[in-house]
């Protein structure tokens, strides 16, 4: 009994260990792989779905580049990389949450009028003293969106398809245990250097754990960012999410989120952070500001 109970810590550090190692390889191979397997496509419209990307090789048009960043339906392969840090957590408020989020994007051409983008997002979170003096580590539950969009598209970009939510949690406290759908959309509008926008879903759970609560959520992200002549990007947003079964909101605002694109050697990578403000949010869920920081290797769709 005494092995057991020295070796437990040991065992969650090394699968702690192998999720983040998995995650690092992921990250750094799966861009790699799409961009070996994009399709070559012609030149259109600069916002439409899988209008060409500016080259990271023969162009220095960074702010172009930089602004399809914070258009969710731009023509570029690219891994969001989010990591949130979150305080207050708890009945006694002295809990600690980190979360990484990877969100990889894959636009594709599937026709002359018709776009079809995948998103995807995997969450890894490190969290203690949140259900008392324990800590949880792990893969949290996943999400894969679908968006059909036209080719042909000016100022006004729209997409809409069905997102999946996929009970990926390594842990039951890091998990809704429900495999659930629902509807997704994009709108947004380009003006100049700004980008307007709003990015909104709800899911139904269809099936999973009969032990853990049903699911019916609607989740809206509206957005605005403007882009210099200098790649330099400054936005604000919020992550509100309504929880029917509960009735209660969590409402999560970035007052301001500056980004900078930057080149390493080839590779185009934006790096920024913002202040992550709880304005509502459940009981023992973060309370005041966090912190958020994020980098994103992009990948452009590559020409012939």
């Amino acid at each position: 009994m005494l092995v057991r109970q020295i070796a437990l810590p040991t065992y969650k550090f090394q699968t702690a260990a192998a999720v983040c190692m998995l995650m690092a390889a992921f990250v750094v191979l799966a861009p790699l792989m799409l961009t070996a397997q994009a399709p070559a496509s012609s030149a259109s419209n600069s916002y439409s779905t899988v209008s060409q990307a500016p080259d990271a090789a023969g162009t220095n048009d960074a702010a172009e580049l930089a602004q399809k960043l914070t258009n969710p339906l731009a023509s570029l392969i690219s891994v969001p990389n989010q990591n949130w840090f979150d305080f207050n957590l708890g009945p006694e408020k002295n809990g600690f949450r980190y979360t990484m989020e990877s969100q990889p994007v894959y636009p594709m051409q599937i026709s002359k009028d018709w776009n079809l983008l995948s998103r995807t997002t995997i969450p890894v979170i490190y969290q203690q003293n949140v259900y008392g003096r324990t800590t949880q580590n792990g893969l949290s539950d996943s999400t894969e969106s679908l968006f059909l969009s036209p080719v042909h598209t000016k100022s006004f970009i729209w997409g809409a398809g069905p997102i999946f939510l996929v009970p990926t949690g390594t842990n039951g406290l890091l998990s809704t245990r429900k495999f659930a759908i629902g509807p997704t959309a994009v709108v947004v509008e380009h003006k100049g250097h700004t980008n307007i926008g709003l990015l909104a879903n709800h899911v139904w759970s269809v099936a999973g754990s009969d032990r853990h609560p049903y699911i019916s959520e609607t989740y809206a992200q509206p957005f605005v960012a403007y882009t210099t002549t200098k790649a330099w990007t400054f936005a604000m947003t919020s992550y509100d999410t309504y929880n029917w079964t509960a009735g209660r909101w969590t409402a999560i605002v970035n007052p301001i989120r500056v980004s900078k694109l930057l080149k390493l050697g080839q590779q185009r990578l934006s790096v920024g952070g913002a202040l992550r403000c709880n304005v509502t949010s459940p009981q023992d869920q973060p309370k005041g500001c966090g912190l958020e920081f994020t980098f994103t290797p992009v990948y452009p769709a590559r020409r012939e």
